[in-house]
C-alpha cells in the first residue's frame, strides 16, 4: 500500500495560539477543546531544531513510520493506539517551526508486508524510520532498511540481536527481566507460576512453575490456582501480548482471584485495560510489570523527568484539542485516539530528528552517521529517559524499573473516547 502521509508544516495560527497558552499555563475561557487542565508553567509543548530552517528549506524531514493494524497476538496489533504518539511528537516539531512529515505504512504483520512497507520508505527517501510494532515478522524487513542505509528506530520490539544501522529504544529483555525481580521482592514474591505465549519471553525471571496459555483457559488458571493454594508457588507472572493477558487475567480473577499477578509489559499497552474490560474482568487488581518510569503518573513528583513528561502531556492535549489534526491514517480526528498516544513512539521521532539536526542533512545515510554514538535527552525533547546510540541498545537498562497499575487518572492525558477504562503505571519504590 502507498504511504499514508501526515504532514506537519508550519504551524497555523490556531496550533500557535495554543502553543503560547501551553506555555503560560493558562485556564482561562480559551482553554484547548479536549478539556483536560492546562499544562504547568515551565512545561513548553513545542520542540524546536536550532537548525530546522535550513534543514527544511528546501524539503520537509521524513520519518517513515510502520504500523500493524491486523496480525496474530504479539506481531504488533496492540500497539496501533500507542504508535499515536509519533504524531504528538510531528505536532510538537511543527510548533517549533519544523518542516515534518510522517508517511506511515501499514506491514500487515507478516515477514512479506513488513519488507514491502521498508521497500515503499526507501524508496520514499524517508531520512529514518520508527517500527511502531514487534514480532519477528520484522527481522527481514530490518536488514532490508539497514542494507539500504537507512535508520531504523524500535520502541516497542525487544527480540535482541539487530542489524548494524537498527537501535531499541525501548527496554531490552535482559533490564526487563531485573525490574521484575525487583518489584517482585518489594512484594515478596520470588515463586512465580509463568504463563507464557506469543513468543513472550521472560527467561531472566526463574519460575516455580511453568507453561504455555494452551488453548483450554479454563484448565490453565486452574492448574495455576492449585500450584497457589498448595504452596508450591506464591503468585502468576503472564508473559504474552496484551489482548492474550487480559484473557488470562480475567480468567484469573473468576477461578484464583487471590494468585498476586506479574506482567509482561506488554500490558502497559492500552488494549490490555480493553481487553479486560471486554472480558468484564476488573482493572482493580493489583498489577506488577516492567518498563520506564515516563508515564501519567510521572508528572505528579517534581523532578526534570516530570518537567519532560508534563511537557509532551501539554503537547498531547493541544494535539487532542486541534480540529485538523487526525490520526496517523486519517481514518478519525486526533482527539479520537489522543488517549492511546505512547511516549516510546514520541521519542523515537525526536531522536531521528535530533540526528538530522546533528548531520544538517536529511539523507539517510548522513543521518545514520550522525545517530551512532549520538545522546538524545530531554533537552531534545524526550519524554522518556536520555537514549545513548553508543550501541544498538540505546535505553541505559537502568532506566528500566518495576511499574505499578492504578485505576486512578492522574489528569494529564485527553479522555478516552467512548470511557474506555484505562490503567496508570507509577514506578515501584525500591525500598518498599
Amino acid at each position: 500500500m502507498r504511504p499514508r502521509v501526515v504532514g506537519v508544516a508550519a504551524a497555523s495560527g490556531l496550533s500557535l495560539a495554543l502553543a503560547l497558552g501551553a506555555c503560560s499555563g493558562s485556564t482561562g475561557d480559551d482553554a484547548d477543546p479536549a478539556g483536560a487542565a492546562a499544562p504547568a508553567p515551565g512545561a513548553p509543548a513545542s520542540v524546536a531544531l536550532s537548525g530546522a530552517a535550513g534543514l527544511t528549506e528546501d524539503e520537509p524531514l521524513r520519518v517513515g513510520l510502520l504500523v500493524t493494524l491486523r496480525s496474530d497476538p504479539g506481531q504488533g496489533q496492540d500497539l496501533v493506539g500507542a504508535a499515536e504518539g509519533a504524531a504528538v511528537a510531528a505536532y510538537r516539531l511543527r510548533l517549533g517551526g519544523a518542516d515534518v512529515e510522517l508517511e506511515v505504512v501499514d506491514d500487515q504483520g507478516t515477514s512479506q508486508g513488513a519488507e514491502a512497507a521498508v521497500e515503499e520508505l526507501v524508496d520514499a527517501g524517508v531520512s529514518g524510520i520508527v517500527a511502531a510494532t514487534r514480532g519477528d515478522h520484522l527481522d527481514d524487513a530490518l536488514v532490508r532498511a539497514t542494507e539500504a542505509g537507512t535508520p531504523v528506530l524500535l520502541p516497542y520490539d525487544r527480540s535482541g540481536d539487530l542489524p548494524v544501522g537498527a537501535f531499541a529504544t525501548g527496554p531490552d529483555a535482559a533490564s526487563i527481566d531485573r525490574a521484575l525481580l525487583a518489584g517482585m521482592r518489594v512484594d515478596g514474591l520470588s515463586r512465580p507460576y509463568v504463563l507464557s505465549a506469543d513468543d513472550v519471553r521472560v527467561d531472566g525471571v526463574g519460575s516455580a512453575d511453568a507453561g504455555p496459555v494452551g488453548g483450554d483457559l479454563d484448565a490453565t488458571v486452574e492448574r495455576v490456582g492449585a500450584a497457589f493454594d498448595e504452596g508450591r508457588v506464591d503468585s502468576v507472572l503472564v508473559a504474552a501480548a496484551a489482548s492474550t493477558q487480559a484473557r488470562v487475567v480475567a480468567a484469573l480473577q473468576g477461578a484464583a482471584p487471590d494468585v498476586p499477578v506479574v506482567l509482561s509489559p506488554e500490558a502497559l499497552s492500552p488494549a490490555f485495560a480493553a481487553g479486560l474490560d471486554e472480558a468484564s474482568a476488573t482493572t482493580a487488581g493489583a498489577f506488577l510489570s516492567a518498563g520506564t518510569d515516563a508515564g501519567d503518573a510521572t508528572t505528579l513528583a517534581p523532578s526534570e523527568r516530570a518537567e519532560s513528561v508534563s511537557a509532551y502531556f501539554a503537547a498531547l492535549r493541544l494535539a487532542a484539542g486541534d480540529p485538523d489534526l487526525t490520526d496517523l491514517f486519517a481514518a478519525a480526528p486526533f482527539r479520537d485516539v489522543a488517549a492511546a498516544a505512547d511516549t516510546a513512539s514520541h521519542d523515537a521521532v525526536l531522536a531521528l530528528a535530533a540526528a538530522a539536526e546533528a548531520a544538517g542533512s536529511l539523507e539517510p545515510g548522513d543521518v545514520l552517521s550522525a545517530l551512532s554514538g549520538l545522546q538524545v535527552d530531554g533537552r531534545h525533547g524526550l519524554a522518556g529517559p536520555g537514549l545513548d546510540f553508543g550501541s544498538d541498545q540505546a535505553l541505559p537498562g537502568d532506566s528500566v524499573v518495576a511499574l505499578r497499575a492504578t485505576g486512578q487518572d492522574p489528569g494529564v492525558r485527553p479522555a478516552a473516547s467512548g470511557g474506555e477504562p484505562r490503567l496508570y503505571w507509577f514506578a515501584v519504590d525500591p525500598t518498599g
